[in-house]
C-alpha cells in the first residue's frame, strides 16, 4: 500500500474542507496558481510573512513535506478541488 493509499484509508481523515481555515485555503489555492508569496500577500491584503506562516501551517496540518505535496494532499483529502485552481472559476470563491 502506498503512502497516499494509507493516508486515504486512515480513519482520522476529516470530512471535506474541515482542516484548513478559509485564509489558509486561499493562500494554498493562489500559490497553486503559481503566484509568489508577495503576490498572494498583495491579493489577500496580508504580509508575505503571514502567507509563509499560513503555508507552514497547511504543511503541518496535512503532513506535507513541501508546497507541492500540500497541494496534492489537499486535493486528495477534499480540502480543495481542481476547479479551485482554475482562475476564471475560482476567483469568485476566494
Amino acid at each position: 500500500m502506498t503512502t497516499i493509499q494509507t493516508a486515504l484509508s486512515a480513519a482520522t481523515i476529516p470530512k471535506r474542507r474541515d482542516v484548513l481555515t478559509r485564509r489558509e485555503r486561499a493562500c494554498l489555492v493562489l500559490t497553486g496558481r503559481g503566484q509568489s508569496e508577495k503576490e498572494v500577500a498583495q491579493q489577500l491584503d496580508i504580509s508575505p510573512n503571514t502567507v509563509r506562516v499560513h503555508i507552514e501551517n497547511i504543511k503541518r496540518k496535512l503532513g506535507a513535506s513541501n508546497k507541492s505535496h500540500a497541494l496534492i494532499l489537499s486535493l486528495l483529502l477534499g480540502e480543495t478541488e481542481l476547479n479551485d485552481f482554475d482562475e476564471a472559476e475560482a476567483a469568485l470563491q476566494i
